[in-house]
């Protein structure tokens, strides 16, 4: 238990020097109130070469894909956007970074946010999870490097996830930095690998190597690195290969009830994560954390 929560510090640690010059540039007052130009690539797609009927989305906001409110959007759009081609029937998930899927949450829409920029970003962030995880796609997560937090979210979303087998960490480590999952997230977590490990990993922040993820059920697959996109190109090609009015009712029999729950409660749940994150402890808590970015 030490050891593992030993290693989810160093992957802290190592998130922090990928995160540190964006910081330094990008968290002035006014930074995170910018739109981005519509000229940005933040994700960029394709087909893929072998099989027209699956599409590759790959994750482009550099360092680390952090997930601010229009990188929320654009990955949003982006999955409308496939669904509306009906040849499509598979989708594989990926980064532009090979070092990693994403980082989570841009941390600056969290710190000493704009009361009114805060919640449009957290309904879009809950609408990232609807679209993502009730997509009537067959999605697969390409992992080849650490998916922590919103990363970690972003690859449980999809229907299978295919994980590199040295360098990438996974799991959902949001307490580390003094912030607690929303229940949707938490939900989505024991679904994912049962109600102990869920227990453990969101109470310890824990990070999870490769060969641990998949003895839990966070990933499916591990292989090594350079054969994590060629993997779950096939995979997204075998599931794209069921008939989509069969295998689309099948995933909302699991999904449903999860989505529906948090349509019903989205309102509460902007409020109650808005209110939390301004709580002074946690803005402290965050404070402290992007100080610590910049020194470095």
């Amino acid at each position: 238990m030490v050891a593992r929560n030993v290693n989810s510090i160093a992957i802290l640690r190592t998130l922090r020097r990928a995160r540190r010059t964006y910081y330094h540039i990008h968290s002035q007052p006014n930074a995170r109130r910018l739109s981005t130009s519509h000229n940005d690539e933040l994700v960029r797609v394709k087909r893929s070469e072998n099989d027209n009927s699956v599409a590759v989305l790959s994750l482009n906001r550099p360092p680390v894909n952090s997930l601010s409110l229009e990188m929320c959007n654009a990955i949003s759009s982006a999955v409308k956007d496939i669904e509306q081609d009906s040849d499509v029937q598979g989708l594989v998930l990926a980064s532009s970074n090979p070092n990693i899927l994403s980082a989570g949450l841009e941390l600056t829409e969290l710190y000493n946010p704009d009361p009114e920029r805060l919640p449009v970003f957290w309904n879009a962030f809950q609408q990232l999870f609807i679209d993502l995880y009730g997509s009537r796609l067959a999605t697969v997560a390409a992992i080849q490097g650490h998916a922590p937090a919103a990363g970690c979210m972003l690859a449980m979303c999809c229907d299978y996830r295919v994980m590199t087998d040295k360098k990438g960490r996974i799991g959902l480590n949001e307490t580390l930095l003094g912030i607690a999952a929303p229940p949707w997230l938490g939900q989505l977590m024991v679904r994912t690998v049962g109600f102990r490990a869920a227990e453990m990993s969101l109470g310890l922040g824990r990070l999870y190597s490769p060969q641990e993820a998949l003895e839990i059920g966070l990933v499916d697959r591990v292989v090594a690195g350079e054969a994590v996109m060629s993997n779950a190109i096939h995979e997204a090609e075998s599931w794209a290969r069921i008939p989509p009015q069969a295998r689309g009712k099948s995933k909302l029999l699991t999904r449903q009830e999860l989505l529906e729950a948090l349509e019903a409660n989205r309102a509460e749940d902007n409020d109650d994560f808005c209110s939390f994150v301004t709580g002074a402890k946690v803005q402290d808590d965050l404070k402290a954390y992007l100080a610590n970015l910049r020194k470095k």
